[in-house]
Order: C-alpha cells, then structure tokens, then sequence
C-alpha cells in the first residue's frame, strides 16, 4: 500500500480519562497497570506514526500512581504537556475479577477522580484555546460519560468552539450504559456530540445497545449519523470487518481472518488509531479501515489492552516505508 503525496496532519491530540488497573484475587498479590480506551488509541497512534507525537488531554493528581502513569506516556512517544495535574484528586481506579469459568467482572473506583473535573481545572480553558492550532481532537462517548453535568455542558462548548476554528472532531461513542443515567440521558449528550464530530468510528453493537435495537444494518446506523451532520462515518462490525460512508458513497472492508483469538480487548481501540493514523496520511476511507483491520487483527491475538511494541513493530515500518513523513 502506497500513501499519497501531501502534508501529514501532524497535531492529534487525544482527550479522555486513564485509570490504575489491578487485576487479581483480592487480597493477593496483584497487578498494577493503567488503562483506557483513549489512552490505548493514543499509544497504538503513537506507535503507528511516531514522529506525530500524539497530544493527550487529561486530568491527574500529583502522587507517586499519576507520575508513573506520565512517565508510561512519555516512553510510548505520548505529548504530556495538556495533562493537568491537580492537588486533592487522585486517578480512578479498577479491579478486573476473573471467575473459574474465565468470565472477567469489572469494579470501578471513578467518581472523584481528577479526569473527572478536568472541565473544571484552571488550565482547561487555556489548553482549549491551544488546541484550535490543532488538525483533529478525538475523544470518546466515555470521555464525556464520565463528567458531570457542568462539565459535559463545558466540554460540548469548548468542542464547538474548536470546530468552528476549523479543527476536526472524531468521536466513538463507546457506549457504556452504567455511566450515565438511562438511555435517555445518553442519546442526549452523544448526539449533540455526534453534531460536532466530522468522524464518527462507531461500533455497530454499541448502537444497537443504545437503542434497543437488533442487527440494524450498518448503513442505518450510518444514515443516522449523517443526518446528525457527521461527514465521515465509519461502523465497526467485529469479525466481519468494517463499513464506510461518506457523501453518498459506501463500502465494506471484510475483517480479517484470524484463527486464534485471545483476547478482544481495545480491538476497537485500535482499530480508531490505526484508523486515524491512515486518515493523517490522507489515505481514502476504505484504506483507513483496512488499517484499522489490520491492527486490531494483532491486538486480539494478545491479552491485554496494549501488546508488546515488537507486535506491531511491521506495521510501523510499512506506515513508515511507503511514506516521507519529515
């Protein structure tokens, strides 16, 4: 695959929470990560261009888990300098439980985390205005979940304002319905999203969840978005790959054929990096979602969110091969 020749978009910035992960038996020995669904897209970008140095937007405390947490950025190649650090807040925090039958169950610690009140912190409103220089703001249906009232109703604003700077907004929904309250509440607040986003990488699952629906046909969903204003839609089908959509035209990208899969886990995550690291490049959308493809293909042969860097090491240097990108 060959890129076009023009200017790489070079300013991402990313904007959503991160949380300390504990996976284990309670009251043993467990094992401290962190995760979050737009901090693995901002590492897996990170990786797939790595010269683009990925921005990302958020809200920490300044103990020994947040620096730590800072420093795990920095060495995937992550621009910290919109990360916010606050005094009396601490990171959120989960446990993962796995039964005897596999079945994973999940335990959050989020309510008072400083991503949580990052809308309120001093420096929310001054790093706005920073990122109008920028060429695309992705963030998530969770980003905006997890804030309060006041703070979702500052964050639509400042992402209006920076759409009419001329910035790009791409969304996924990520629908989790125990973040907000009913569906109702919901619907509102992801589609006055949806009507500032230029990309929506949406999951067809998720969509379905939202609106008690079963196996509506993706180029529905993507109607829909569309008739929110969304230019570039993209729905996510699992195994069965991708679709795209945009001015009247539309396509499917088969997923690709794995034989093991071991854990899903970020799979579309991924995908929205690899995604948007084609789409910096100014590849078509049906060469975007391949990508997408073919990076969420290696994560679901890996446990964990984030898999060892030599894991995609081959799809950087191909990224970078058919590409000048000084």
């Amino acid at each position: 695959m060959t890129f076009p020749n023009s200017a790489i978009k070079r300013n991402i910035a990313i904007l959503g929470e991160c949380m300390i992960e504990l996976s284990g038996a309670p009251f043993a020995t467990q094992n401290q990560k962190f995760g979050g669904d737009t901090l693995n897209t901002a590492i897996y970008l990170s990786r797939l261009l790595p010269k683009i140095s990925p921005s990302y937007v958020t809200a920490l405390g300044v103990d020994n888990y947040s620096n730590a947490m800072i420093d795990a950025w920095q060495h995937e190649g992550i621009d910290c300098r919109f990360v916010m650090r606050e005094n009396t807040k601490l990171p959120g925090m989960y446990a993962i439980e796995i039964d005897s039958q596999g079945e994973r169950s999940f335990h959050y610690w989020r309510n008072d985390s400083a991503a949580r009140y990052m809308c309120e912190h001093a420096q929310f409103s001054q790093i706005m205005a920073q990122l109008k220089a920028y060429d695309l703001i992705y963030l998530s249906g969770i980003s905006l979940a997890i804030l309060p009232e006041h703070g979702k109703i500052k964050l639509i604003e400042a992402l209006a304002n920076l759409k009419a700077a001329g910035c790009k907004i791409a969304v996924d929904s990520n629908y989790r319905p125990r973040l907000w309250n009913g569906v109702t509440h919901a619907k509102t607040w992801l589609s006055e999203l949806y009507r500032l986003a230029d990309i929506a990488l949406v999951t067809a699952d998720d969509e379905d969840l939202l609106r008690d629906e079963v196996n509506t046909p993706a180029p529905m969903i993507a109607e829909r978005l569309h008739r929110l204003g969304v230019e570039q839609v993209v729905v996510k089908l699992g195994s069965k790959g991708a679709m795209w959509s945009q001015a009247g035209q539309q396509g499917f990208i088969d997923g690709n054929k794995i034989k093991h899969v071991i854990d899903t886990t970020a799979a579309g995550d991924s995908f929205n990096a690899a995604y948007l690291a084609a789409w910096a490049k100014d590849l078509p959308m049906a060469a975007c979602c391949q990508w997408g493809n073919n990076l969420a293909a290696q994560v679901i042969q890996h446990r964990g969110a984030v898999i060892p860097e030599q894991c995609t090491q081959y799809l950087t240097d191909l990224m970078s091969s058919n590409y000048d990108d000084k």
